[in-house]
């Protein structure tokens, strides 16, 4: 019996037949080889399926589910994660991986270096060229929490610096993932998962554009249709920040997730503070507008 992959890579498949493939061979041409890839497929085409089953033929790594039933952005990255950790659960590190992206061929190499050698870190991610839809290119050279110690001004550097959309494709140590939630349903749930994880460790950045990424920009009304199956929440009508410290107030101070890093009365400090300190970002963005 071979050892267990040491990274497990989560694909939440969402209707992209036409760049699955080459997102596929990016994957699987990584210099770093021990890992394995889960496919959960939100919106089943025979398209898709198709091509994965061509490259789960020949490469025993990858494994490809399709949802009955469609889940929502929020529902099947969630299930990914689970799904990865039920298949691998001694894996020590995950990334999700778009079904449309391109990764460089030592993007798992670095990544898994950089954690490898400092253990502390809890999110390694690389810089990346945007390819917008004007064909336009924009290199993120992205944010670095490395030597905060203090999670208090790790969270504030996040709350006021961070881009979620760069760091929820970073590779994370599987353990502080869980405690800090996966996806919760709020919107913007990347920047909401990825607020906990500050509190649990710094984030980190390779200086080396090592992922292409297919960007577009997403309204809250087109975030509120692909989050959820079908309407959204009321709740989520109320502003981002004011979901997000409610969020981290509920999982870290009253359930206590992120024992013993992060106690209940020191959670209801961060909860507030990062309520104050996106408010603050918020207004200063839209004295720039």
């Amino acid at each position: 019996m071979s050892a267990p992959p040491r990274v497990v890579l989560g694909m939440p498949a969402f209707n992209r037949p036409d760049a699955i493939r080459r997102t596929l061979e990016s994957l699987l041409t990584q210099t770093y080889r021990d890992f394995a890839l889960v496919v959960v497929d939100d919106s089943p085409s025979s398209g898709a399926a198709a091509i994965v089953a061509e490259y789960t033929a020949e490469d025993p790594r990858i494994t490809y589910e399709a949802n009955p039933v469609r889940l929502g952005m929020i529902g099947n990255w969630g299930r990914t994660f689970a799904r990865a950790r039920a298949l691998y659960p001694d894996a020590e590190l995950f990334a999700w991986v778009s079904d449309h992206d391109v990764w460089h061929p030592h993007w798992l190499q670095e990544l898994v270096g950089l954690l490898d050698r400092e253990p502390d870190v809890v999110v390694a991610y690389p810089q990346s060229l945007r390819m917008l839809d004007n064909d336009a290119r924009i290199v993120n050279r992205g944010f670095d929490s490395g030597g905060l110690a203090s999670p208090s001004r790790r969270l504030r550097a996040a709350a006021s610096r961070m881009l979620a959309g760069d760091l929820i494709y970073g590779l994370m140590r599987a353990d502080a993932l869980a405690a800090a939630g996966v996806f919760r349903p709020v919107v913007t749930p990347d920047r909401q998962v990825l607020l906990a994880l500050s509190l649990l460790g710094p984030f980190r950045q390779v200086r080396e554009v090592l992922w292409y990424r297919e960007f577009a920009t997403f309204g809250l009304e087109r975030q509120r249709h692909t989050l959820f199956p079908s309407a959204a929440p009321l709740y989520t009508r109320l502003p981002s920040h004011v979901q997000h410290s409610a969020r981290l107030f509920w999982d870290f101070a009253v359930r206590g997730r992120g024992r013993p890093a992060i106690g209940r009365v020191a959670a209801v400090r961060h909860a507030v503070m990062q309520f104050y300190w996106s408010t603050v970002r918020q207004m200063r963005q839209r004295r720039a507008v």
